[in-house]
């Protein structure tokens, strides 16, 4: 698999909030995400500019499982990127891992699905609004185009009635305005508010604090759950974390 990172951390973000977990960084985007802030993708190295001459590469699947039993942690954490963007690939690795009685958690923007959903335990979404396009850059026309996928939402929405699989729609959110268009998404998909996370946009501690009092008083109105950025708030914008 063209890999960027593997490490072990805490889940710094959603339902598991602290749990420490081995980290599973794929490289390759299908999406380009910029703010209107100026920030793009918190992991440009993977979308925006991905390295695969200065990064891990390519990498032997039976090595990230080595990696993974040299922890003592059960949380498998894949990442990206977007992981889907290498579904094959993906598919072999989940199935592998579950042999070793991991518990995976894929952290998608929900455009593709595939096979791997069967063999994973939550799945973590992340629909792109309308404040993660491109404006003025290249990618600005393709990122609208691809950003949303109805039917692979819907696809995952369907999966979440298994009783062995859990789901978490998490929205970034940059300003009060986005709420419109996460109740109509929530309304075309089908989701429910207790597996909604709404998490400030921000790739700072500075940044997420300043939009943290929003997005609860967001949460609040409307009934979903809040999430921060618990490893930024600990070790900063940094890789390996």
């Amino acid at each position: 698999m063209k890999i960027s990172e593997l490490f072990f951390s805490i889940q710094g973000e959603g339902k598991r909030t602290g749990v420490p977990s081995f980290f599973i960084r794929t490289n390759h985007c299908n999406l380009r995400c910029k703010f209107p802030g100026g920030n793009l993708c918190d992991t440009p190295y993977t979308s925006w500019n991905p390295e695969d001459k200065t990064n891990l590469g390519d990498v032997d699947i039976n090595l990230i499982l080595q990696k993974f039993t040299e922890g003592n942690v059960k949380d498998v954490v894949i990442t990206g990127g977007e992981p889907a963007v290498q579904k094959e690939e993906l598919k072999i690795l989940c199935r592998e891992l579950k042999k070793l009685n991991a518990h995976i958690t894929i952290e998608t923007n929900g455009t593709m699905i595939s096979d791997f959903i069967k063999y994973i335990d939550l799945v973590s979404i992340s629909p792109k609004l309308s404040s993660s396009v491109p404006f003025g850059t290249e990618f600005e026309r393709s990122h609208s185009k691809n950003r949303i996928n109805l039917d692979s939402f819907r696809e995952y929405n369907e999966h979440s009635k298994r009783k062995d699989f859990d789901i978490q729609w998490k929205f970034v959110v940059c300003s009060e305005t986005d709420i419109d268009e996460i109740k109509d998404l929530q309304l075309q998909v089908g989701f429910s508010n207790s597996e909604v996370w709404l998490m400030p946009e921000g790739i700072t501690a500075d940044e997420i604090n300043e939009k943290s009092g929003m997005t609860v008083q967001m949460c609040l109105t409307h009934g979903y759950n809040f999430s921060g950025r618990l490893h930024i708030n600990i070790w900063g914008n940094r890789r390996g974390v």
